[in-house]
């Protein structure tokens, strides 16, 4: 008997990584992306732990195709104060050119036997009694026991999915971040900045950041991302910022700057429907604080593919797919939904408590090895520390009140993605994404 036929839409990161380890299983299957080969993907370097590959069971990517990755300095709205980050372990995470990781990644499913049609573009899900059966290509319905959805963060798939599932259509307005990016030379004869990664925080008084940043291939990297949108006019201020703030920045332009859209929020309500799975962007699979969302994806595609494996599934149904998304949440989701929270809290938070925060000595640089990626490291919070910092903390009753409110809801929030049901049954499964939205969507009110 033959195996399924499974169909991915789009070239994503999480996509690709099932792709591959289902065709691995013997599964026919077919990745649809739009683009051509050679304009898929953005001309941007990321940063991504490089222990992800090895826990995939895929081979590193080229070595000229990344770099370690830098050290983080972040900067107070008022330039004033800063707190650095500890760096990574050499090569613990990397910086990775986005497109060449892509192409990697193309010839490991070419490799796997996976077919890859490039310059084909999804028209729309082909739906048959209330369940995906497959995808329109050119008018014609091709059918597909099962359809991965990679395309990203405004799929326009999730909104076909039979409205039965609830599957969430388009992030809300807080949920995305506006960028541009762009890549210019270094002026000769000026000295490398130390950190080289200049991060600043609700730059320019605004509900986002920018960076400035020197890579490792002699490149001035510059950031500019807003939530909610941003302007030209908005852009290029910034851009002006940080030209007169950096001698290394000579504005000579390497690569047009290029607009992009950042997901920026938890983990998306239901995943999963008859004949369907978000993964990626797709599913808002992304760290809400920077954006990064490349180990998730992957990590998610992988366990997916494996729970496809360990369950013998060939009807794919909500309930026989929903232990997937019960252990994505379990492992990843729930902590992205706190950090979330945590994020919606520094976008909110009054700019001038924020700048004393930075320069009150409650928060410090060793304080800022918590963000590592290291599960060794050794900046650890202890109660002596903490006392220290409340009483720091004291002399100031708004950020008290402030922080206990958004810790609070990021607590609760945390706890209610921990509650999903273990076994899918339709009325509980609805019941919780019901909870699981609404915090979100009642933010999403306030903001």
């Amino acid at each position: 008997m033959n195996k399924p036929a499974i169909a991915v839409i789009g070239l994503g990161h999480g996509g690709m990584v099932a792709a591959i380890k289902l065709r691995q299983q013997g599964y026919a299957v077919t990745i649809f992306e739009k683009k051509t080969k050679e304009d898929v993907g953005y001309p941007w370097y990321d940063d991504i732990r490089a222990d992800i590959f090895e826990c995939c069971g895929l081979p590193m990517p080229p070595r000229d195709c990344y770099t370690n990755k830098g050290k983080r300095l972040f900067i107070s709205p008022d330039e004033q104060n800063s707190l650095k980050v500890p760096s990574a372990k050499p090569m613990e995470e990397i910086s990775i050119d986005r497109r060449a990781l892509l192409r990697h990644m193309t010839a490991l499913c070419a490799d796997a036997g996976v077919t890859v049609r490039f310059e084909t573009k999804v028209d729309a899900l082909f739906l048959e009694n209330e369940r995906v059966r497959g995808v329109i290509v050119g008018g014609e319905k091709l059918p597909f026991d099962f359809v991965i959805d990679a395309s990203g963060l405004f799929s326009p798939f999730r909104g076909q999915v039979p409205v039965r599932f609830h599957v969430q259509s388009q992030p809300g307005k807080t949920d995305v971040m506006t960028a541009w990016r762009g890549f210019y030379r270094w002026t000769p004869d000026t000295a490398a900045p130390d950190p080289d990664r200049n991060i600043y925080i609700k730059h320019q008084s605004s509900v986002g950041l920018s960076w400035c940043n020197l890579n490792d291939r002699g490149e001035v990297d510059v950031f500019v991302g807003r939530i909610g949108g941003m302007t030209e006019a908005e852009k290029d201020a910034a851009v002006a910022a940080l030209y007169k703030n950096h001698d290394f920045f000579s504005g000579d332009v390497l690569r047009e700057g290029q607009w992009g859209y950042i997901s920026l929020r938890g983990p998306l309500g239901r995943m999963v429907a008859d004949g369907y799975a978000a993964v990626g962007d797709s599913a808002f699979m992304t760290m809400p604080m920077m954006g990064s969302g490349m180990e998730c994806a992957m990590q998610a595609g992988l366990w997916l593919a494996q729970h496809i494996a360990d369950n013998n599934v060939t009807d794919f149904t909500a309930a026989n797919l929903w232990g997937w998304q019960v252990r994505y949440y379990r492992e990843l989701g729930a902590r992205y939904v706190f950090v979330d929270l945590v994020k919606r809290w520094v976008l909110n938070i009054d700019v001038d408590l924020l700048n004393w925060l930075f320069g009150c000595g409650a928060v410090t640089n060793e304080d800022m090895g918590l963000v590592s990626t290291d599960p060794d490291n050794p900046n650890k919070l202890t109660a002596g520390k903490i006392l220290k910092k409340v009483a720091i903390v004291l002399k100031k009753p708004a950020v008290i009140r402030q922080t206990a409110v958004w810790m609070l809801r990021a607590a609760k929030a945390k706890k209610i993605a921990l509650s999903l049901p273990e076994q899918y049954d339709a009325a509980k499964v609805d019941a919780w994404q019901k909870k699981y939205d609404g915090i979100l969507t009642k933010l999403e009110e306030k903001n």
